[in-house]
């Protein structure tokens, strides 16, 4: 009988219990329904002020969390969560140049395919590393439990630094994104409207603004907002898919399987395929953001693995049904490239619809589930920035790891992510190249962060030592897909610092390498003076709680 990844029953008994407080949380949640209300005392303040499960104490009591958050998400909530802030389907339309330019359709719908298998490797690593220790901070936790234990205190700070840059990079850039999508409808509305980087920026203020109300006046909302919005992505999908087969005219199979192209100049098609893999992998990347969820997710060690592998499915499912539809679509690949939209995928609607009015109602969908899916990400953003600064990582880390005692949210660390995305937009005005070369930031410190965390869990599998018990695990194949999980990760790591095109000039360079290696340059600047007398990781608090319950 093959092997499938599953969940272990967590044992709840008596011999696991290692302290009167749990002895009381056992009895209170037998008789409440498996979960129990813990008001904010004095007494007591590592429970205060939220709703967990007996399972979710064990966890943070572990790994020696302050349980400060609202936990108000569940299964359905925080699978909506995750799918939005993915949002495959909408960024395979959106963000389809550099794949159309290096590899033309052919190219995307293979590379999607094999992006789609490799990158699921990251993913059910990714999920079982959440069940040993589900918590905000995700892939720089991770880290410091599993490197060896000389280098576990650098690996972490520096998995955190570039967690915390990719995340901010990624709210930012779809931000923009979204900003800049209703300029290209704008423009093909006015034919005398010509777009200015100024009105850009101006959207992305809109667009954020959105996202910050949102994310206070509405936290209490968003697990309903999030369920809501699921329907309306399944709905959304459908709504495109049958307005384009029905209306659009087709290319043939065989133009759309079979038609590749070559046009950034690369010495072969196949290396010019790999260049434009960037856009399977942008559309692919954020499961994890349900990490990031954990400590606002109700039994976590097993709703956030658990999630993590559905939302991907879900999207990547959607995603490869919505590129072959719309490569079916995309008859003329010129004009699309060319369009003063600047998006090709509104040159699709238009084309397919027959009318301005038809493209306006198709990309209000995907701009509307974009605010949604930018809304996600913002607020898993900010429960990373606030992870890491509540572990003494960042710059005025007392400050930014703060929870609002009201709200029970990290405000603080959402205004952090609010006003870094106004401040990194600006760079927009002065020139959109530069800017560009945040998207590829971002998955190239993802990336990284993936390779740091994934190599630290093989080095500890290879040398047969113990792991945290978790409900999701991989068994027998939990060390072969960890090892091309990492292969994997280092290996798009290569392709995501190459430019678009060839020549490469000053004004197409791909920038991204040289802003990922001045941020590392300021995190280690920071180290040397203040961080690493204050710093010292995520497994200090394991292990000296592990001490202290006499294990």
């Amino acid at each position: 009988m093959p092997f499938r990844p599953g969940f272990a029953r967590r044992d709840t008994g008596a011999d696991q219990i290692s302290s009167p407080r749990q002895y009381e949380l056992r009895d209170a949640l037998k008789s409440d329904d498996d979960h129990v209300r813990v008001q904010e005392t004095n007494a007591d303040a590592e429970y205060s002020g939220t709703d967990f499960t007996y399972n979710d104490q064990q966890d943070m009591h572990r790994m020696g969390k302050k349980q400060e958050l609202r936990r108000n998400f569940r299964f359905t909530s925080i699978l909506g969560f995750v799918a939005i802030a993915m949002g495959t389907w909408e960024v395979v339309l959106s963000a389809t140049a550099a794949g159309l330019t290096n590899g033309g359709t052919g190219g995307m719908i293979w590379m999607f395919v094999g992006s789609f298998f490799c990158f699921g490797s990251i993913v059910l690593s990714l999920a079982e590393m959440s069940s040993m220790a589900p918590t905000a901070g995700g892939q720089y936790h991770w880290a410091s439990e599993f490197a060896p234990r000389s280098h576990q205190k650098f690996i972490s700070y520096i998995s955190g630094w570039l967690s915390t840059l990719s995340w901010q990079c990624g709210t930012c850039s779809g931000m923009f994104l979204l900003g800049v999508e209703i300029q290209g409808l704008v423009a093909i509305n006015n034919p005398t409207y010509s777009p200015q980087p100024w009105q850009g920026y101006l959207f992305v203020i809109l667009m954020v603004s959105i996202g910050l109300l949102l994310n206070t006046w509405g936290a209490k909302r968003l697990p309903l907002i999030e369920g809501i919005i699921l329907v309306f992505h399944i709905f959304g999908f459908a709504a495109v898919l049958v307005v384009l087969w029905v209306l659009s005219p087709k290319n043939t199979a065989h133009e759309v399987f079979f038609n590749f192209k070559n046009n950034g100049g690369w010495q072969s098609i196949g290396l010019g395929m790999l260049v434009g893999q960037v856009t399977s992998i942008y559309g692919l990347i954020g499961s994890d953001g349900a990490a990031h969820m954990a400590e606002e997710t109700k039994e976590a060690s097993i709703m956030i693995p658990r999630c993590m592998y559905w939302s991907y499915l879900l999207n990547g499912m959607m995603g490869f049904v919505m590129l072959i539809t719309y490569c079916f679509c995309l008859t003329d690949i010129e004009g699309a490239l060319n369009s003063v939209s600047g998006f090709p995928f509104i040159h699709v609607f238009q084309t397919g619809t027959g009318s301005n009015a038809g493209a306006n109602g198709l990309a209000a969908i995907i701009i509307i589930l974009g605010i949604a899916g930018a809304t996600s990400f913002f607020a898993s953003t900010s429960r990373q920035t606030f992870a890491f600064a509540r572990d003494k990582g960042l710059p005025g880390y007392k400050w930014i790891g703060a929870v609002h005692p009201k709200l029970l949210i990290p405000l603080n660390a959402i205004l952090v992510t609010y006003a870094f995305t106004i401040l990194l937009s600006l760079i927009n005005l002065g020139s959109t190249v530069a800017f560009n070369a945040i998207i590829s930031l971002q998955l190239l410190a993802l990336m990284t962060t993936y390779a740091i965390s994934i190599g630290c869990l093989v080095l500890k599998r290879l040398r047969h030592e113990s792991l945290p018990k978790s409900r999701f695990t991989l068994g027998p194949l939990g060390l072969p897909l960890n090892v091309f999980a990492f292969l994997y990760s280092c290996f798009a790591i290569i392709f995501v610092c190459f430019p678009v095109a060839l020549p490469v000039e000053a004004a197409s360079m791909n920038w991204a390498i040289v802003m990922f290696a001045g941020v590392l340059v300021i995190a280690g600047v920071y180290y040397v003076v203040y961080a690493r007398h204050v710093y010292e990781g995520p497994v200090v608090f394991v292990q000296d709680r592990a001490r202290e319950d006499g294990l």
